[in-house]
């Protein structure tokens, strides 16, 4: 999170420190304008984000299921972000589990299906909020009198949307590992249950061969 936040208040001093430079002597604003318009756009990113953000968390979980293609994810995807080098820095992205009541920061049962089936329906649900979020911070544009939207509103959309991609490389990233260690658990299942079951059939399968040679 203190990362996030350093990013926001450099991205809003550099910002401001352009808007006086480059467009104060165009628009014949001055310091607290600038700085007041930069404010209230971040303002409305974020308070765009988490609107979308609750509605899309209102939706029934069965469009999230963890089986859609849509959030299926191949190996040569996975390849793309590890040449992004995200082992090194996806722990320093800000894990906003604390609002669902359910951490995304590490897998802490992975030997359960079903909390591998829970840990993939956050994700699943996290994944198209972040990539909504990336969209639809450029409604701010219009939040504002339409000649600032190059001083104010398009590069803090911008930003909006850089600091939402690297959540879904991540979401995304992480469950590829998910869906192998749901697969691993399944396929321990069936040879558990095959295993336990062995001496019921091997006994069902002796008394029959007593029950035919009886008959003879």
């Amino acid at each position: 999170m203190i990362l996030y936040l350093s990013i926001i208040f450099v991205g809003m001093a550099l910002l401001t420190a352009a808007d006086l430079i480059f467009a104060a002597p165009h628009f014949g604003f001055g310091f607290w304008f600038a700085l007041g318009g930069v404010s209230l756009n971040v303002v409305l990113a974020i308070a765009v984000d988490g609107l979308f953000a609750f509605l899309i968390r209102r939706m029934p979980a069965k469009w999230f299921s963890h089986d859609k293609k849509i959030f299926q994810v191949s190996a040569r995807e996975k390849k793309f972000y590890e040449t992004l080098k995200i082992r090194k820095w996806k722990d320093k992205i800000p894990e906003l589990g604390q609002f669902t009541a359910f951490r995304k920061n590490k897998i802490a049962d992975p030997k359960n299906n079903e909390y591998l089936t829970r840990y993939m329906l956050e994700a699943c649900y996290g994944e198209v909020i972040h990539f909504v979020c990336i969209f639809v911070g450029f409604f701010i544009i219009f939040c504002m009198p339409l000649k600032y939207w190059l001083c104010f509103g398009l590069p803090v959309a911008i930003v909006n949307a850089l600091l939402n991609l690297p959540s879904v490389f991540i979401l995304r990233y992480n469950f590829y590992k998910l869906k192998i260690l749901f697969r691993h658990n399944e396929k321990q299942e069936i040879l558990r249950s095959q295993k336990e079951n062995a001496p019921v059939l091997r006994a069902e399968a002796d008394e029959k061969s007593v029950s035919e040679k009886s008959d003879f």
